[in-house]
């Protein structure tokens, strides 16, 4: 690529295929365009257990500390990159989100129609024993048989956290039992989301697939060949 200007409030660039395009002076872009070619971000920080790392979609980051996994929004890409010369900020990242409240027992009641497909765990949602997303909203390998996260296959994020992403995120109003509208905040959007990328995953995906033991692999193609059509574990 190649860099043709760049002022107060633009950067203007030729990537290889010869298409122009003009993006914002922010610090993501910043970083992004001038200094990593536009390229994946990736920053670490080993001594504090920090490990940083953009994913496939730009301006959305996985950040690992001491073992746990977030997954960040677009909006938010500019305060991960100037994160990187202030480790505190990093810390404020995380208790940011983990501060996220969702409407569990609302969760719950939307999720109970999977039946045994989900089971809720301290940790999070169990998917068909073989995933569990945590409550902040991170995919992980599920070990059904020790009923733990497992951490061995190497993935996109390096932790073990199985990388989705959620390209939006919105509030969801939905009925409730009582009949009457109820609020999912963003959080809870993520949640359901993923876990419906979960219970339907698209074996095609070679991203996706690629941070799966082959144990996992074998029973969703297996599954994909036996049964037909959405939902296909539905029982």
């Amino acid at each position: 690529m190649k860099i043709i200007e760049t002022n107060k409030h633009s950067i203007i660039y030729k990537e290889n295929n010869g298409t122009v395009s003009i993006v914002p002076n922010t610090p993501y872009w910043n970083l992004k365009i001038l200094e990593n070619k536009n390229e994946r971000i990736k920053f670490d920080l080993p001594i504090e257990g920090i490990e940083i790392i953009e994913t496939f979609n730009g301006m959305i980051f996985n950040i690992s500390l001491n073992g746990q996994t977030i997954t960040t929004r677009p909006n938010m890409a500019d305060a991960v990159v100037e994160s990187f010369a202030n480790t505190d900020k990093i810390y404020k990242i995380f208790d940011e989100y983990n501060n996220n409240k969702y409407n569990m027992s609302l969760l719950h009641g939307i999720l109970s129609k999977y039946g045994e497909r989900i089971k809720t765990v301290s940790e999070g949602f169990v998917v068909d024993d073989l995933f569990i997303l945590d409550r902040t909203g991170v995919a992980w390998n599920w070990d059904a048989k020790h009923k733990v996260k497992n951490t061995k296959p190497r993935t996109n994020l390096g932790s073990g956290a199985i990388c989705i992403v959620v390209n939006k995120t919105q509030r969801l109003k939905l009925k409730g039992p009582d009949g009457g509208l109820v609020e999912i905040d963003q959080m809870g959007y993520v949640i359901l989301s993923k876990i419906d990328f979960l219970l339907n995953p698209d074996i095609n995906d070679n991203v996706f697939m690629s941070q799966l033991p082959k144990k996992t692999i074998d029973i969703l193609k297996f599954n994909d060949k036996e049964v037909d059509g959405s939902f296909k574990l539905d029982k």
